[in-house]
């Protein structure tokens, strides 16, 4: 790729749109950022780091390079917009069965797993509010990022450098075979568009099983602001003083308005990990983009040269986010391969219908 001749359009300013625009302008590759204004995941996303999967007690997918990477590429990020978003939290899970528990003394005895889990908690040094009668443990975790302060403090960048424009996509104005967008001309055109990634006339076909999720900020006096809870819901301790009680999830809905069986659902998970009285004080809803196999959309349209996709990271987005931004670029220099379980190229023979 020869940088002169790149010019990059970025649909879409939420988490995948912002890393992958990092990741260009760290490669010093010309790009600007298409957004509507309105990230509809961010409401509900937690920005938590937790690379275990604790239905079967494994670690996440490609966690042992995802958190090597997201400890250096968001700390770098913070340092060039000068704004923090990135913060260190303990997460104290809550052991939800006793064969949970059994696994994860199981996991303490393999070698892979000594940088993420920890010994079982003594009963001394459990909160008395946590209910837990099969015990708890501390997951090793970076923390989370604060996915509002994320997005404030990254479009506030990209807006003062002129790389970041708000408006809506006009797809009537495209014309992939010439490779413009409003007559203007583009090397490469990623789509970055969220859940909204479903109804886009070129890569609508993929197999998106976006979740609606609900979040609720609640206050307390008894929680510790440096820790987070988990099981069966979450509670995470932000910036702010506050609390986010969460998530839900809800399939087949493009609907992102606060629901009260959602928010009845949470309250109800909350009394099965904690006594602690709580206050409600705000409920908000979103829509994350997720994949029928959980693994994100990377690539490029099979016919529609061009254009590309940069989508579907799910629950675990900011997780999952900045080692596939790298990845991509790379990808885009010339310089590496997507890997194959993210690659779009999965879906070809299945989903995609000539248009």
């Amino acid at each position: 790729m020869k940088h002169e001749l790149v010019k990059i359009i970025i649909v879409g300013g939420g988490l995948s749109g912002i890393t992958l625009a990092h990741q260009l302008e760290e490669k010093k590759i010309d790009f600007r950022i298409i957004d509507e204004g309105i990230n509809h995941s961010t409401k509900v996303a937690a920005g938590m780091i937790n690379p275990m999967t604790f239905r079967r007690m494994i670690k996440t997918w490609k966690g042992d390079e995802l958190i090597p990477t997201l400890k250096e590429f968001y700390p770098a990020i913070e340092k060039k917009i000068k704004h923090k978003f990135f913060f260190q939290r303990k997460l104290r899970r809550a052991f939800n069965s006793e064969h949970e528990r059994d696994l994860w003394m199981e996991r303490l005895e393999e070698n892979e797993y000594d940088d993420y889990l920890n010994p079982p908690e003594d009963k001394k040094n459990t909160p008395s509010h946590l209910k837990a009668p099969f015990g708890n443990g501390f997951l090793s975790t970076p923390g989370y990022v604060d996915a509002k302060k994320f997005m404030q403090y990254n479009h506030d960048y990209f807006i003062e450098k002129g790389l970041l424009e708000y408006g809506k996509f006009d797809f009537s104005e495209l014309d992939p075979s010439s490779k413009t967008y409003k007559n203007e001309e583009f090397s490469h055109l990623i789509f970055c568009e969220g859940y909204k990634g479903e109804d886009n006339p070129y890569f609508g076909y993929l197999p998106f099983s976006n979740a609606k999720g609900e979040v609720l900020t609640v206050n307390s006096d008894v929680f510790d602001k440096n820790e987070i809870l988990n099981k069966k819901c979450f509670i995470l301790p932000t910036e702010n003083g506050d609390f986010k009680l969460g998530a839900t999830y809800a399939w087949y809905t493009q609907d992102t308005s606060p629901t009260e069986e959602a928010k009845k659902e949470l309250l109800e998970n909350y009394n099965l990990l904690s006594s602690a009285p709580i206050e409600v004080i705000d409920h908000e809803a979103g829509i994350r983009p997720a994949v029928a196999d959980r693994r994100p959309l990377i690539g490029e349209h099979p016919t529609h040269k061009g254009l590309y996709i940069f989508n579907g990271l799910g629950s675990k987005g900011y997780m999952i986010a900045p080692y596939c931004a790298i990845e991509f670029v790379d990808f885009l220099m010339g310089k590496g391969e997507i890997d194959q379980e993210a690659d779009i190229q999965r879906f070809y023979k299945k989903h995609f219908n000539k248009q």
